[in-house]
This record gives structure tokens, C-alpha cells and sequence, in this order.
């Protein structure tokens, strides 16, 4: 439901997100693939909720497809200078999107 409502938020059409039959036969993908930005508002909101305010910059860069269902796992280290990496992994450990928040 998650995928669905956040394709009509950000006006994505695009069937592989929300349309499980569409993305596996069509597509070939092993299931729905979940939005990089998706996954970037997630680790911007994990970032914020770390640091206690909001980044003043933020970037992010997909690295590898995530398709679901399945458990994201959001990571964070803090390399000084008021910035902080980011990265989502997905659940058999590759990296899926790499962000940078800065304050």
C-alpha cells in the first residue's frame, strides 16, 4: 500500500511500483521495485530524527534496484563537518541508495 501511495503522491505512473503482475511478467523484475525516492525520504527522515532537525542539504544517488516485499535496512555514520552518509541495504545486504544529509 505503502508503494501505491507514494507513486499517486509524487504522480509516478509507473506500473512496476503499485502492480505486482505488471512488474514481474512485463518488467521481469522479482517483484514491485521500490521508489529510490522512496527510500531517500526515508533515510532523510532517519537523518533528521538523529540529528533532532532537519537537513539543511541533502543528495542521494541509487545504487541497485529494491523490489519487495522485503526489509530495508536504513544505516548511518557521521563522518564530521556537520554531514552524515547514509545508505539503504536491502535484505540480502547489498547497498541500494547512498545519501548525504548536511546541516
Amino acid at each position: 500500500m505503502l508503494l501505491f501511495r507514494y507513486s499517486a503522491l509524487t504522480f509516478n505512473g509507473h506500473r512496476i511500483h503499485y502492480d505486482a503482475p505488471y512488474a514481474t511478467a512485463v518488467e521481469h523484475y522479482p517483484g514491485l521495485v521500490i521508489h529510490g525516492p522512496l527510500q531517500a525520504t526515508l533515510l532523510m527522515n532517519f537523518a533528521a530524527a538523529i540529528v533532532g532537525q532537519s537537513p539543511q542539504r541533502f543528495s542521494f544517488r541509487g545504487l541497485r534496484p529494491a523490489t519487495g516485499p522485503q526489509r530495508l535496512l536504513l544505516s548511518a555514520t557521521a563522518p564530521g563537518n556537520d554531514a552524515m552518509e547514509l545508505e539503504v541495504r536491502s535484505a540480502d545486504g547489498h547497498v541500494t541508495l547512498k545519501a548525504t544529509a548536511q546541516w
